[in-house]
């Protein structure tokens, strides 16, 4: 069976990153197949590269390998890391990329480097890409690092906008499970009161509470940009309230 190797960065497509991280990967291993998640993650938005890796690497085989890179600590003291679980295995910085992974199978902190030049801008392309090879030659090689106790987590528990799609879709950790008539979701000064079962449900020039195809609230519009209309970030807390409560 053909190895696997996910990518998802910030680096977009108008630059040579993204191919360079490939060229070095394919160079020494040029049977995998190297599959794009997405390079569009807003630049340096860990929390939406987190829940996108988060929400994708499940649809793939056990043994693939994962590499996020969003990555605004670049060569600084930052560690970077190798973490397993669930039969996949991810390689990016520390800083929180992987927070909805924990807790984890296993966690390493990848003190192993390549004898080649490193840029200290791109960890990416001189770091990352070849530990991907270093695991695609042995899975199990114990000289990549040492074990790492306690990773950089952001705090994923709370109720937040985690990620805003291409349409303004506003995406939350919440369980679709909570959703029925009569909630409300306050998102900064806005209340979204209304449930729909689809985008074409929404009245045009409205918003309204969905689940969404990850099983979580999501704020929407119909052919309009919730985020734009009622100001929403990645990383906004928001707060969900029930007819029945008082809070």
């Amino acid at each position: 069976m053909k190895k696997v190797v996910t990518f998802l960065s910030d680096f977009g497509t108008s630059d040579a990153y993204v191919a360079q991280v490939k060229a070095r990967i394919l160079s020494s291993a040029p049977d995998v197949l190297i599959v794009d998640i997405t390079h569009e993650v807003a630049s340096y938005t860990v929390l939406s590269g987190a829940w996108l890796l988060y929400t994708t690497y499940a649809c793939f085989a056990e043994g693939t390998i994962h590499l996020a890179v969003v990555d605004p600590g670049v060569g600084t003291d930052r560690a970077i890391v190798m973490v397993k679980k669930a039969g996949h295995i991810f390689i990016g910085p520390d800083n929180g990329i992987f927070s909805f992974l924990y807790p984890a199978d296993e966690i390493t902190e990848v003190t192993w480097r390549p004898h080649s030049p490193i840029s200290p801008t791109f960890h990416a392309r001189d770091i990352f890409a070849p530990v991907v090879v270093k695991m695609l030659e042995n899975p199990s090689w114990e000289g990549i690092g040492t074990p790492l106790i306690d990773p950089v987590t952001i705090d994923v528990r709370q109720p937040m906008v985690v990620h805003i799609d291409k349409f303004g879709t506003v995406v939350t950790n919440i369980d679709c499970s909570v959703v029925r008539q009569g909630v409300t979701l306050a998102c900064g000064g806005t209340v979204i009161s209304g449930v729909a079962g689809t985008f074409s449900d929404i009245p045009e020039g409205r918003t309204a509470l969905l689940c969404g195809s990850s099983n979580t609230i999501e704020i929407a519009a119909n052919r309009g940009n919730a985020a734009r209309e009622i100001g929403a970030y990645v990383g906004m807390p928001i707060q969900l309230n029930f007819a029945d409560s008082h809070a």
